[in-house]
């Protein structure tokens, strides 16, 4: 199964659990997220990645121009833990763990949740890559990412028991675009993936060619 059929069996189980109507709210995300990027820049094949600091779970600072230096790495920008899109993206991602160590390279997770969230999902998940917590979405903003949810979405996730803001640790229901790059170790973007559809995702196949 490729992540995007995933994918689509999570949506597919989301709607079954929730009725049809739950598919609008997934189209007015996507269209404030595509709204957010005909007014923003993103980092394009080519560039150099901005540089940036942020905590691991263990509270490591890892700063991109350091761990480039051992390898081009992989950074992939999620929504957060509530997000069940993301939540099986990251776990998919994670069979690939090892040939991505065999291509000399790593994986980093970027999201805006506060770091001890960051730790008790990669606890729980099981995953053995590196989640870094980016507080009030700084370097997603520097990357052109951050949006915030619509008002309907809002709603919707409280009446869940989510309450994004809380989990950000900022109050705040700004998100970043998903989206993934491969940075070289002359911090050249390699690769490039930025759509507004959180639903979809660039295949890991796709992402390990551009290690080579």
């Amino acid at each position: 199964m490729t992540l995007n059929e995933e994918l689509a069996d999570v949506e597919a189980d989301i709607v079954n659990r929730n009725g049809s109507g739950i598919t609008s709210l997934f189209e007015q995300q996507i269209d404030a997220a595509e709204l957010h990027l005909q007014s923003t820049s993103v980092a394009e094949v080519g560039n150099l990645a901005k540089d940036f600091s942020l905590k691991d779970t263990k509270g490591t600072v890892v700063t991109l121009s350091e761990i480039v230096l051992d390898g081009p790495i992989i950074l992939t920008f999620y929504r957060g833990s509530w997000c069940n899109f993301c939540n099986a993206a990251l776990k998919f991602w994670d069979n690939h763990v090892p040939e991505i160590e065999a291509c000399g390279s790593k994986l980093f997770a970027i999201a805006p949740e506060k770091i001890e969230i960051c730790r008790e999902f990669k606890a729980a998940s099981g995953i053995r890559f590196e989640l870094l917590s980016d507080s009030n979405n700084k370097v997603a903003a520097m990357y052109g990412l951050v949006y915030e949810l619509p008002k309907a979405a809002r709603e919707k996730l409280s009446s869940f028991g989510t309450d994004v803001g809380m989990i950000n640790g900022s109050g705040s229901w700004e998100v970043p675009i998903t989206a993934t790059y491969v940075i070289g170790k002359d911090q050249r973007v390699r690769l490039a993936d930025c759509g507004p559809d959180y639903r979809r995702r660039l295949e890991p196949e796709a992402v390990l060619a551009a290690l080579s």
